[in-house]
Formats: structure tokens, C-alpha cells, sequence
């Protein structure tokens, strides 16, 4: 297809955007966008009639019209005439008279966002903002051969081409399409059950009863808090930081999902061919991982000590991750903050399986930027090399639902003794954005930097993981990477006369840990006694002491000066329970060498991988002007804190 649009006197003759290129999406090349500023995306269609005249209607029976006229920010998804034929064929429908109000109010809402983006500055997976229906849409590549030559071909959830992209609008960004956008409404297990790729994990999804645990969508006892706080928001200011932003919380509660899939080729080579085998595979595994349950509920799939089931939940994911967003990799935070050399970019996440974790990295090292799941070492040091997640490209299918998606893998995962004992021996270190399935499925953790900033606060009762009560402020800040020192951009801050109880992830293996906490320190922070299951983390924090205040005794490496004082230094300020930041994440200087980010060592005991710990993090101060910030907490194994090989500064 070609359109000949007509602009200001200048014809732009703009056809289907193929570009030769090996690479396929990490290919691409920023800031050569076709700028023009006369037209609002009202305009932009209305101009073009003869190929718009289908959306065109649609948008107004949506009663959005309107607002396409208006000042603002928004990418268009335009389907074209002849992609309205095609839908309306195959509803069998003759025209869009024909729709009713409803459906085009899910048309018109699938295909805007109310954020401007250009496609040239996107990754494969999910598109940066959800459209208006809150939904994600998956951006992927294909290739033809036209005329002898390799050309790539990108699409929208697999089945719509982008015909013409990245034309700047007055108030937004325009993108052209071949078809009507029709995201599934079904929820995972029916979305995998249409895989026949994976037909014996799905044949095991339904014979461990997991498949329910799939099945939920919105809470449904979650109040909206009313427009204002959804939308405008509240404003929240720090005199003493300077931090200007408005505090929104989520309209709506949603359940997501992550599956990490075996194909049957992958099973068959691993001389796995049907549910037997499968099931006789995870008991040898699990027997192994838990002597104390073998053979007790071999016949029972359903039970969740069931060796089968152990197997399946284990690659459940109570988070909705797309594929880009396993691991915060944002290419401002990838470039400016992170240290991809010296270490992965890496999240550790609960799964469906009782008291277990599962480790998602994503090497960006010589080129590398799949995530794996359970793997070990450093890029330049792979010990572990784990499962890797394919990207949506190398996929077969749509594997989005409306409550989540699943991923393929290209070998087996299991909760077992070798990843319990070995993978897993590691620092756990736990961003804040993953300490809660909601910080995830609300958005808050990528939520996109826009000129105004957002923070997102969450009710009491509704925020998975946590406990408070209603008049505590829990506040998840997203601030990218290019002006603050936040690990990962992210942080977490409680306001008020808090008192916040946080669960923490299980350990793998029994054994003594030391558990940290990683904060920034300034004037305006609080005082807090911190309890692990109730018995106090020693004497109260105070986070408004920075590492120069005397009490804390911080001095730069460069202070310090040859390798051997700086190592006496870092002992005996680990002796007085507190350490430096680390030295893999940067923005301007490192976490190591700002004297404003610090670790506290909360307690080291034995830790047992069956039992439940929670962190009670209680405001001493009598002053609801303060806060508690946090960035990360980490669980560390005594054979890392205190091994043979001394613990990294990463």
C-alpha cells in the first residue's frame, strides 16, 4: 500500500516501511523522524478521508473525536479503510454503521494512547504505554524477500503491519496499519490452550488444577478512589530535596500473570514425549529438592506438594512481565546508570510455588540483551548459563492474554537442589519494584517519565505483600535514569507516622543470611526502628544521617586511597553494621561513591526455606513531614558475606 499525503504544498509520497537490517529491532536508529507540527490527529485523518473515513467514524461514535482535536499527547494506531474492510468481512458485517457504540468504543480505545512515542525509538516487546484500555500491545519484526533482498516488516500483537510510522502532530504522533487491532479478551490458560507447540505443559496446566490460578482478572472489591486521584492526582512536594510530583493511585486492581513455557521439542529433547513422563521427570527433581515429601502425594496432581505440580507452578509468575520489562532495561538506565560489564541487570521474583524464587537476568554485554532465567555469574564469567526467554519475535503466536502472557523457553527450569544450593547461593538483591505483584501489574514500576512526574500510591488492604493502614501513604516513585541515583530508577518511600510490614521472598536453602537494607540518606527522612518477625533489627535508623555525619564514619574510596586500606575500611564499617553502595549502578558517580547511598546491615541469623519473614519498618519521630526511603533489600548467604572468595562491591 502507498499513501500520497499532501502537506503544506509538499507531497510525501510514504510506503511501507522496510528496512534491510540483520538485527531486526535492536537495529534501529532514533531521531530520523518525518517532524511536522500543522496538522492534530483530527487533522491529520480528516485530510486523508478517502483512507480514513471507517476510523474516522468509529472515533466519533466513541465519542473521541473530540478529543483528537484537542491539545494533548497522543500515538494513533490508523487503521486504514481497507483494513475496516477486512474486519468487518470477517464479522460479517457490511458496514461500520453496522457496529454498535460499544464495540466502537473498544476499537477506538484499542488503537490510541493518551502518551506520544515513536515507534523508531522502541524495543521488540511491549509498546511503552498501555492504549486506553489499559492494555499493552506487542511490538515485533518480521522479514520477506522482496526483490532478492531480506526486508523487515514491523507489526502490532503479530498480525497487524505497521504500514507508515512516527509522523508529528500537534498534539501527538500518527502510525498507519493494516488491520483492525483485536487484542485476545481471552485469559491465559485459553490463550495457551490454542498453542499447539505447548500443548503437553498446557495438558499439565489443567491436570494440576494450576489453570485456575490463572483465571483471575480485576479485583472486584477494589474501590476506584474517584477521578481526581486517578487522574490529576495530588501534589507532593519535599522542601528539603526538592522533589515536585503529583501522587495518583490505580482506578482499577488487576491480576497478572507470567508463564515461562517448554515447548514439546524441548521437552522431546529431553526425553520428555507425554504427561508420564513429565510427571515422572519432576519427581525425580523433586524428591531430590524435598527428601521430607517423597512419594507422599505422587498421585494426587493437584496437591501443591505434588512433585507436578511443584514442576508447573514454579514457572508461574504472579507478575504480568512483557518481554521487555523482566528486568528494568530502559535504554536512558541501560546506558547512563547501569555497569552491564561488571554485572547483569537482574530481579528475583516469587513464583506460584510455595516458598520459592526465581531469577530473571539480562546480560548487556557484547550485544547480548536476552533475559534467562536462573542464571549465575557475570557476563565475562557465566557458571550457570540457564534457561533463555525467547523474544516475542521468535515466538509462534499471540501469546498475550488479558490477564498476562507466556513466554517460551529454550531448556527445562525446576526449583531443583542444584538451582536451590548453587544458582541460588547468591545475593538475593530485591529491587522495591518487585517486592509486590502490584507495584508490576499497576504500572507503577515503568511507569513512563513524562514532563509532569508521577508517583503512584496504593489503599491499604490492596497492595499484595504489604500491611499498613489506610492513612499511611506507601508511595512507589518511578524516576528514570537520567537525574536521580535511584537503583534501577525506582524507589519506594513511606510517608507519614508509618508503621509498614512488608513481606520478603523466601530463601532457597536453610542457612545464615545477613539481610540489608540499600537507602538514599538526607534532611527530611525519619527515624525508624526496623523488626524481622518482630524481634528489632538493633537500634533505630536514622535516614537523615549521610555517610560524612560522624555517627556513620563514611569515606571515599579516593580518600582512602591504595586497595588494602580501602578493604580495612569496608570491614570496619561492615563490623559497625553498615556498608557502602555498590559500584555497578551510576549517575554521575557511583552508589559506592556517594556518600548519600548506603546499606545497613538489618540482622544476620539463620533463615529457614519454608518460613515466612517479614520486615515492620515503625516511625520513631512524632513529625508526619518526614519519609522512609528505600531502593533495594538484599539476603545474603554467609558463603558470600563471609566466603572464601571475598563479596564483590557489584
Amino acid at each position: 500500500m502507498k499513501i500520497n499525503i499532501v502537506k503544506t504544498g509538499v507531497t510525501v509520497c510514504m510506503s511501507l516501511l522496510m528496512v534491510s537490517v540483520t538485527g531486526c529491532l535492536d537495529e534501529q536508529a532514533p531521531g530520523t523522524y518525518y517532524t511536522f507540527t500543522g496538522e492534530t490527529v483530527s487533522d491529520f485523518l480528516t485530510n486523508r478521508e478517502d483512507y480514513f473515513s471507517s476510523f474516522i467514524e468509529v472515533l466519533k461514535r466513541a465519542r473521541l473525536w473530540g478529543e483528537m482535536r484537542t491539545y494533548g499527547e497522543y500515538t494513533c494506531l490508523a487503521p486504514t479503510n481497507d483494513a475496516f474492510d477486512i474486519f468487518l468481512a470477517e464479522k460479517h458485517l457490511s458496514s461500520v454503521s453496522e457496529l454498535t457504540d460499544k464495540q466502537c468504543d473498544t476499537i477506538a480505545r484499542t488503537h490510541l494512547m493518551a502518551n506520544a512515542f515513536y515507534l523508531a525509538d522502541v524495543v521488540e516487546g511491549a509498546l511503552p504505554y498501555p492504549n486506553m484500555l489499559d492494555r499493552y500491545l506487542i511490538y515485533t519484526c518480521d522479514s520477506t524477500i522482496e526483490s532478492g533482498e531480506n526486508k523487515v516488516i514491523y507489526k502490532i500483537n503479530r498480525a497487524t503491519t505497521i504500514l507508515e510510522r512516527d509522523d508529528t502532530l500537534q498534539n501527538g504522533v500518527m502510525h498507519i496499519v493494516d488491520r483492525v487491532i483485536q487484542p485476545s479478551n481471552s485469559l491465559l490458560p485459553d490463550v495457551m490452550k490454542e498453542d499447539s507447540t505447548i500443548s503437553l505443559f498446557y495438558e499439565a496446566l489443567i491436570a494440576t488444577g494450576l489453570s485456575d490460578s490463572l483465571s483471575k482478572h480485576m479485583d472486584l472489591n477494589y474501590v476506584e478512589p474517584g477521578e481526581d486521584s486517578c487522574t490529576t492526582g495530588y501534589f507532593r512536594g519535599n522542601a528539603t530535596s526538592g522533589e515536585r510530583e503529583y501522587k495518583v493511585w490505580p482506578a482499577k486492581r488487576y491480576f497478572k500473570y507470567t508463564a515461562f513455557v517448554e515447548t514439546n521439542d524441548v521437552f522431546r529433547a529431553n526425553g520428555i514425549n507425554n504427561l508420564d513422563d513429565l510427571a515422572a521427570y519432576a519427581k525425580q527433581i523433586y524428591d531430590e529438592s524435598y527428601p521430607n515429601d517423597a512419594s507422599l502425594y505422587d498421585e494426587d496432581y493437584t496437591n501443591r506438594k505434588n512433585p507436578l505440580n511443584r514442576f508447573i507452578s514454579y514457572h508461574l509468575l504472579p507478575y504480568g512481565l512483557n518481554y521487555n520489562d523482566m528486568n528494568i532495561t530502559e535504554p536512558r538506565i541501560v546506558s547512563n546508570c547501569a555497569r552491564p560489564a561488571d554485572i547483569d541487570m537482574e530481579d528475583f521474583y516469587e513464583t506460584l510455588a510455595p516458598h520459592t524464587i526465581i531469577r530473571i537476568s539480562t546480560p548487556h554485554y557484547r550485544g547480548n540483551s536476552h533475559p534467562f532465567i536462573n542464571r549465575k555469574g557475570a557476563p565475562k564469567n557465566v557458571q550457570v548459563r540457564g534457561a533463555r526467554v525467547l523474544s516475542m519475535t521468535e515466538g509462534y503466536m499471540d501469546q498475550t492474554a488479558l490477564n498476562g502472557q507466556y513466554h517460551y523457553i529454550d531448556d527445562i527450569i525446576s526449583y531443583s537442589r542444584e538451582t536451590r544450593e548453587n544458582t541460588l547461593n547468591t545475593r538475593i538483591r530485591i529491587a522495591c519494584g518487585t517486592l509486590s505483584p502490584d507495584f508490576v501489574n499497576s504500572g507503577a514500576r515503568t511507569r513512563p517519565i513524562g514532563s509532569t512526574r508521577i508517583a503512584t500510591c496504593f489503599k491499604a488492604g490492596f497492595l499484595e505483600n504489604f500491611t499498613y493502614k489506610e492513612d499511611v501513604p506507601v508511595v512507589f516513585r518511578n524516576l528514570g535514569g537520567n537525574s536521580y541515583l535511584c537503583y534501577y530508577g525506582n524507589e519506594l518511600v513511606l510517608e507519614g507516622i508509618y508503621d509498614v510490614t512488608i513481606k520478603l521472598p523466601s530463601v532457597p536453602t536453610g542457612a545464615t543470611y545477613e539481610v540489608r537494607l540499600t537507602y538514599y540518606a538526607e534532611d527530611g527522612r525519619g527515624v525508624s526502628q526496623i523488626y524481622l518477625n518482630d524481634s528489632p533489627c538493633g537500634i533505630p535508623l536514622d535516614l537523615r544521617l549521610t555517610g560524612s555525619n560522624p555517627k556513620v564514619g563514611w569515606k571515599s574510596d579516593t580518600e582512602l586511597g591504595d586497595e588494602e586500606t580501602i578493604e580495612a575500611y569496608d570491614h570496619a564499617m561492615h563490623n559497625r553494621g553498615l556498608m557502602k553502595g555498590i559500584d555497578s549502578y551510576q549517575l554521575n558517580v557511583t552508589h559506592r561513591e556517594s556518600e548519600h547511598m548506603l546499606r545497613k546491615i538489618l540482622v544476620t541469623e539463620y533463615m529457614e526455606p519454608e518460613k515466612d519473614y517479614y520486615l515492620r519498618i515503625r516511625q520513631l519521630l512524632d513529625n508526619d513531614k518526614t519519609t522512609f526511603q528505600m531502593e533495594n533489600i538484599e539476603i545474603v548467604p554467609k558463603s558470600i558475606f563471609s566466603g572464601i572468595v571475598p563479596e564483590d562491591r557489584h
